[in-house]
């Protein structure tokens, strides 16, 4: 090893007693010095107890005592015979004493037993002991000198490739990490770990290579094969487990442990996110590796495996049947941990999530809160999201006795006129609300009323009328009255004069309002009118006509062009669309392919206008096309919303339909 010809600074020799000169020392005057001679010579007869005294007396702050420092060379000495007991335990005190646990740590008496240890020449000796406990804390303590000494990482390479037990090994690879990942070394260690991974006898050895390695920046290639193996069996050991805490009395002597007990995270996730990112957007491997995970009986491999399902669901498109089957189950799983993983994915899936509704029911039996942390209990807003019924009654209950629950009234507001049993309490709670505004328009108490009357909108909006007279005719206030509807006539006149505004947005939203609550058709499409061939409002008049249906015949022409134009793919799939509701005439839903080819976002609405005009024999190929592409159309790098996920469910359902349904029109 680097800089081992230099002799350590003190008169002891091989062969000599080895705690000769040990009470020539005044150890009364180093702080907590005056028991270490007698814990010496215990330790030096073989008493475990003495190891655990030294470390309590160890720590000062984040240094250590002085006697530390002075100690040293007896406790080297003790190591270097090998007619000693405790020698591995003993080497491994060594090592704590001079921070081979706090690497980072180059001050105070640390650093001088830092320098003492660099200095002594039967360091890398050890590494070649007899003793395999021996070896293995040699090779912990190099930790502690790496810095002062030179080349320790090719030392500690060639080392492993010749050591036979598996445990040094282990230890070799984690210095060798320590020492190597930095520099010039940090590629060339990433390219050693693959290789020992890859090619290593023992499971533990391979396992730590590879998560030694997914924790560097930017992996080198492995052999993807071998490490899933290496990764199910690891899974099957129970290898994957938290470290022992670290006892109080010891810190911060072994700072560095102790926080890696803090910080460790349960799951080999790193190394499952490695070996699936080779299979890129093959779902069949990706879902057999969650499967397998699945079936072994242990909390951590179920724990990874669902939580690796919910992005790949996000991301790919695939027979998740049996993957919300098997999530179903581990419902009720004897493992927390497990049943919160398995919640968090059916709550992340949206649609996909409905073959479970029995089981998530099944989790709310008894007297479990339905709340958590102020928001609705991950159970009851899966069901809520669904429309499961059977959550109506907690819901009420919740009205009732925690009405300001995050997500209550959106997921009240999910069930539409479903829900209408509960408008009576809807209305008792915002007439107990102080009738003046809050100063604030972000305020809680303004947040919460407003939520109150979209809920109440979307459960009985014939009973929202009175309390929609005082609102402000902005664009929120124009949405809550379209959904209101003819229960807001009272304020037709009001909108009436915001269809002449000069903000096109609020102008387009208050010509759909005055269509929904007076079914004034012609004075909607009188604005409508002024927005059709315009660069940035083009689609929501189109949309907008075609709501009026058959009352807006007379644009049909300029749809008609609009459909033939050159313009963008979004306005000539609005027109398409509006013709067919307007004039019932599928024919401008056939000249939709290229829009489908080159813009995929607009896929679902064409589908959906496909399926409706029952164009299955135009749009077989397209729809043959698009299921076979693995990624959800609306894939992003951050991943996507149930809300998405079933967006894109729902154009493969299309797809589906147009290719089975018997079509109706001749192509």
């Amino acid at each position: 090893m680097g800089n081992c010809n230099r002799r350590r600074p003190t008169t002891m020799i091989y062969g000599m007693a080895a705690l000769a000169g040990l009470h020539d020392i005044d150890w009364s005057s180093l702080d907590q010095g005056s028991a270490v001679p007698r814990l010496l010579a215990d330790l030096a007869g073989g008493e475990p107890k003495a190891l655990r005294d030294l470390y309590r007396r160890a720590p000062d702050g984040e240094d250590v005592r002085p006697w530390v420092v002075t100690a040293l060379p007896f406790l080297l000495d003790l190591v270097a015979d090998p007619a000693r007991p405790l020698r591995g335990e003993t080497l491994r005190l060594v090592g704590d004493l001079a921070g081979a646990d706090r690497t980072w740590q180059m001050a105070g008496r640390t650093l001088a037993a830092k320098r003492l240890l660099a200095e002594w020449d039967g360091l890398s000796d050890l590494l070649l002991d007899e003793d395999p406990s021996v070896r293995e804390a040699a090779a912990y303590t190099l930790r502690a000198v790496y810095r002062l000494i030179t080349n320790p990482t090719g030392d500690l390479w060639e080392r492993f490739a010749e050591e036979p037990d598996a445990g040094v090994r282990l230890m070799l690879l984690r210095t060798s990490v320590i020492t190597g990942a930095v520099g010039g070394g940090y590629e060339l260690t990433k390219v050693w770990l693959a290789s020992v991974a890859d090619t290593d006898d023992d499971l533990r050895v391979r396992i730590s290579a590879l998560t030694e390695l997914m924790a560097l920046y930017n992996p080198v290639p492995f052999d993807a094969g071998r490490a899933r193996e290496t990764l199910l069996d690891a899974y099957r050991e129970g290898l994957n487990r938290e470290p022992e805490p670290v006892a109080d009395m010891a810190a911060p002597l072994l700072t560095g442990a102790r926080m890696a007990t803090r910080q460790w995270t349960p799951g080999y996730h790193q190394v499952v996110k490695a070996v699936r990112a080779t299979y890129r957007d093959d779902v069949d491997a990706h879902l057999g590796l969650l499967h397998e995970m699945l079936a072994i009986d242990a909390w951590d491999a179920r724990q990874d495996a669902l939580y690796e399902a919910r992005s790949l669901v996000q991301r790919l498109r695939g027979p998740y049947r049996p993957l919300i089957d098997r999530a179903a189950e581990l419902l009720s799983d004897r493992d927390a941990q497990v049943r919160a993983a398995a919640l968090h994915l059916l709550q992340g899936v949206g649609e996909l999530a409905r073959p479970a509704a029995d089981a998530v029911w099944e989790t709310m039996s008894g007297a479990k809160p339905w709340t958590h942390q102020g928001a609705l209990s991950p159970s009851v807003g899966i069901l809520a999201s669904l429309g499961d019924e059977r959550v109506l009654p907690i819901l009420e209950r919740l009205l009732d006795d925690a009405p300001q629950t995050t997500g209550l009234h959106e997921a009240i507001a999910g069930y539409g006129v479903r829900a209408r049993a509960l408008g009576r309490t809807l209305r008792r709670l915002l007439r107990a609300l102080p009738a003046a505004a809050s100063p604030s328009p972000a305020s809680a108490a303004d947040a919460y009323r407003a939520a109150l009357l979209d809920a109440l909108i979307a459960v009985v909006p014939q009973e929202a009328a009175d309390y929609l007279m005082q609102e402000p005719l902005d664009l929120t206030g124009l949405h809550r009255l379209i959904r209101t509807g003819r229960a807001a006539a009272a304020r037709a006149a009001e909108i009436r004069t915001a269809l002449t505004s000069e903000d096109p947005v609020v102008a387009l939203t208050a010509a759909r309002a005055i269509w929904c609550v007076t079914g004034d058709a012609e004075a909607a499409a009188t604005v409508y009118d002024q927005y059709l061939t315009g660069p940035d409002h083009a689609v929501t008049a189109i949309d907008g006509l075609a709501e009026l249906n058959s009352r807006a015949a007379g644009r049909a022409p300029l749809l008609n062009r609009l459909v033939k134009s050159r313009t963008s793919d979004e306005v000539r799939v609005a027109a398409a669309r509006a013709l067919w509701r307007i004039t019932g005439n599928p024919g401008s839903a056939r000249r939709l392919g290229p829009a489908w080819e080159a813009t995929p976002r607009l896929r679902p609405r064409i589908a959906r206008l496909w399926v409706e005009t029952d164009m299955g024999a135009y749009a077989t190929r397209y729809a043959k096309a698009e299921l076979a592409v693995p990624t959800r159309y609306n894939v992003t790098n951050l991943g996507l919303s149930p809300a998405e996920i079933s967006e894109d469910e729902q154009l493969l359902a299309d797809c589906r339909k147009l290719i089975t349904d018997k079509p109706r029109w001749p192509f």
